[in-house]
């Protein structure tokens, strides 16, 4: 920011008051806005009305710089976000929330839709990832009924084979008759 006359009456006000000041008396008569910063900054003197018209022509050819630096600062501390091991819903906030500021202090909602997209992106992003683990869990719970559906139909494939082995032993009059109906109830299962 240009420098002012070191007896200006803004002079002792920091670069942050300034710019406040000069947001604030946009909407403001220059009188009112005067009078907000000789309350809200404590000022010695409120300013004459050439003085502030001055200081206002002064902000406005600083003001194109100043936005351009407050866009570079506001990317910086986004990049220093995505950075961190944050949770993303910490780091959506923060974007929504540089994005409102960035909206509301420059005035266009087109300024901010930068930060408003990332937080958009980290949302669809966190939404696949539930989705994909939704997937795979249904996928791991898919594969171990499978595996239980394959155990119960060896089982079954061992005792009909058992049974068939044994019937054909009680046709060839091998086994005893009251031994093979043991076996069958400890084959399948009613007996120990």
């Amino acid at each position: 920011m240009g420098k002012l006359r070191t007896d200006s009456w803004a002079a002792g006000l920091s670069e942050d008051q300034q710019w406040q000041l000069y947001y604030k008396s946009r909407a403001l008569k220059w009188n009112e806005a005067a009078a907000w910063a000789v309350q809200e900054f404590g000022l010695d003197r409120q300013p004459s009305r050439t003085g502030f018209y001055e200081w206002a022509a002064h902000m406005r050819e600083e003001e194109s710089a100043h936005r351009l630096s407050q866009a570079a600062t506001a990317a910086a501390e986004a990049a220093a976000l995505a950075k961190t091991q944050a949770k993303d819903d910490a780091l959506i906030g923060a974007y929504k929330a540089m994005a409102a500021e960035l909206a509301l202090r420059t005035g266009s909602a087109k300024e901010a839709q930068r930060f408003v997209e990332m937080a958009m992106s980290l949302i669809d992003r966190d939404q696949k990832e539930r989705e994909l683990k939704l997937k795979t869990a249904a996928q791991e719970t898919k594969d171990a009924q499978l595996k239980l559906a394959r155990e119960k139909f060896e089982a079954a494939e061992k005792r009909l084979a058992a049974m068939a082995e044994l019937s054909d032993a009680a046709r060839g009059g091998k086994v005893d008759p009251a031994k093979v109906a043991d076996e069958i109830d400890r084959i399948l299962g009613r007996k120990k």
